[in-house]
């Protein structure tokens, strides 16, 4: 199941998210290219994007981990990636997930694309938000991860000009993760570590330390 819902009525209705994306707005914030803006007068613009960067900024413990599956067969990824991620989340107990971009940028600027791979993930996030241009959240259960997980993945691999971070919170706030170009899952629990080691090793991970490399 989809649901879209506005970036205002996600983070005023969770706390850690909206605190999460003001860290993040923050750390990109550049008052140079604000001033590049401002040379045309469109300053406004560069503005809008950082619509969380007033948020308050919370304490609480955050456990970071790196993740791979060590898989290079690139045709055959997402689907395995997918079925790993359910099978994870499942074992936290979160059903439900957030995808959104760190910045307020349209996740569908460059659908005109020419890669095949990258021009069908945008056609399949065009016909699933049912628009030509979306700014905002998408929610959704875990029957749609495999498409969700395919359209992230090759936009971000594939479009070096889309958001740096697309992110996947849950519902309840305990979990945060993104995928790199490298198809490796960048993973935050917040307040308290219920994916030990131990557990996502038997789950099938492998945690990477030091430089990532391209799985592919």
């Amino acid at each position: 199941m989809i649901r879209l819902v506005t970036r205002k009525e996600m983070v005023t209705s969770k706390r850690i998210v909206g605190s999460e994306l003001a860290k993040l707005q923050k750390a990109f914030f550049d008052n140079d290219m604000l001033d590049y803006y401002k040379v045309d007068n469109e300053e406004q613009l560069y503005l809008t994007q950082f619509d969380c960067i007033h948020n308050e900024v919370f304490e609480y413990p955050v456990f970071d981990k790196v993740l791979s599956l060590y898989h290079h067969e690139i045709e055959t990824f997402t689907p395995i990636l997918a079925k790993k991620l359910r099978d994870l989340l499942e074992n936290i107990h979160v059903q439900n997930l957030l995808l959104i971009s760190h910045l307020r940028l349209n996740l569908l600027e460059n659908r005109k694309v020419r890669n095949s791979r990258l021009a069908n993930s945008y056609q399949k996030l065009e016909t699933m938000v049912q628009n030509k241009s979306y700014y905002e959240v998408i929610a959704f259960d875990l029957e749609s991860l495999p498409d969700i997980i395919e359209i992230v993945f090759w936009i971000t691999r594939c479009d070096p000009s889309a958001a740096e971070y697309i992110l996947f919170f849950d519902t309840d706030e305990r979990v945060q993760f993104f995928i790199c170009k490298y198809g490796n899952v960048h993973l935050t629990e917040f307040k308290q570590e219920n994916l030990s080691a131990k557990k996502l090793t038997a789950l099938g991970w492998h945690i990477l330390n030091g430089q990532e490399t391209d799985n592919f």
